[in-house]
Formats: C-alpha cells, structure tokens, sequence
C-alpha cells in the first residue's frame, strides 16, 4: 500500500489546488444566467458512474460540470450578478480543470486496490455489493485528516466570511462522496471475481 499512500500525497497537493481555486471563484457571485442551458445535475452515483466511465478528461469535465454548475457553485458564492463575467468563466474553468483532476485519482485509487484487493474488500467485491462496498473502502480516519487539512489550507488563502466551512462542506457531503462512489464504480466493473 506505498503506492496508495503516495497517492493520498499526490491528492494532498491537488486539494491544494483545488481549494485555491474555490477560494478565487468564491470572491465571485454565483452568475446563474452564465450556464442556463446546464439541466439539472444528475445523482451523485449516476455521476461518479459516468465520470468513471468516461475515457478523456473533457469527457469527465463535461460530465462533472452540471453538477459543479448547480450543487457546487451555489454553496460556494453568494448568488447574483457580476459585472465582469469573464472573470467568473475563467474562475469556473480553473474550478473545473482541479475537480476533475483531483477526481481522476479516485480511478487511480480502485486501480491500486484491485492490484492487491485489501482483505476488507473481499466479500462486497464477491458479493457484487456497493453500498457495502463503499463502507469497506470508507476510511474515516483519512477523510477526517483530509477536511482538517482542507479548513487549514481555505484559511491559509486568508479565507473569511464562513469560507472555509463552506469549502470544507463541499468536501464532506460531495467531493469526497463521490470520490468513494467512482472508486466504487471501478471496482465493481473492473474486478473479476
């Protein structure tokens, strides 16, 4: 498991990203009339299965983006218009362009455990079960590290306001769900009984 564990550095660093990137969009308004053609984002497993599946990385961006645009966004700037719009595009691209590499390690993560499948593993791969599947993959000790550096690095960028919450938030009820649920999604289709 060194492979993974240098996996969860390479994730550290683009949280980093990531978080600095929120942090640029988050000085911005929400800008809704920008994306009025995005319909509503799809469920989180829905989502995690495409983005998996999706073989480039504009196929995961373009999947991930109504979900970024209508769940995301909204929680993370304060909703209306900004003069300069431009802004606000190049703000979402870079969001975009860190979630969906930081997303793209989830794939990277069940790769590595199908190599060495984890004894935990073994019987929801068996059985064909996600949702235990998720539970046997779910490592709280990690994910609570992993919000705890979030909370430290938003504050770092002089983050104020509640931001720092509100990014830590989005990791905690979507970003790192949906990281299990891609890594779940590989799993299941990937591994040979």
């Amino acid at each position: 498991m060194n492979k993974l564990f240098q996996l969860r550095t390479i994730i550290a660093s683009l949280d980093e990203t990531l978080v600095k990137a929120f942090c640029g969009r988050a000085v911005f308004l929400v800008n809704a009339d920008l994306y009025n053609e995005l319909k509503r984002p799809m469920p989180v497993t829905e989502t995690a299965t495409l983005f998996s599946s999706a073989s480039t990385i504009a196929g995961r961006s373009h999947i991930l983006r109504p979900f970024y645009v209508n769940t995301l966004l909204p929680i993370l700037c304060a909703p209306g218009t900004d003069d300069d719009r431009r802004k606000c595009i190049a703000a979402d691209a870079s969001c975009m362009n860190a979630l969906v590499q930081r997303l793209n390690l989830s794939v990277h993560v069940a790769a590595l455990k199908r190599e060495e499948i984890p004894e935990p593993l073994r019987i929801p791969l068996e059985n064909r079960d996600p949702v235990q599947l998720e539970l046997a993959i779910t490592n709280h000790t990690v994910e609570a590290e992993v919000i705890t550096r979030i909370l430290e690095m938003t504050r770092e960028q002089h983050a104020s306001g509640g931001l720092p919450e509100k990014i830590a938030s989005l990791y905690t009820e979507w970003i790192i769900p949906i990281s299990r649920k891609i890594q779940v999604h590989d799993l299941l289709v990937k591994h040979r009984a």
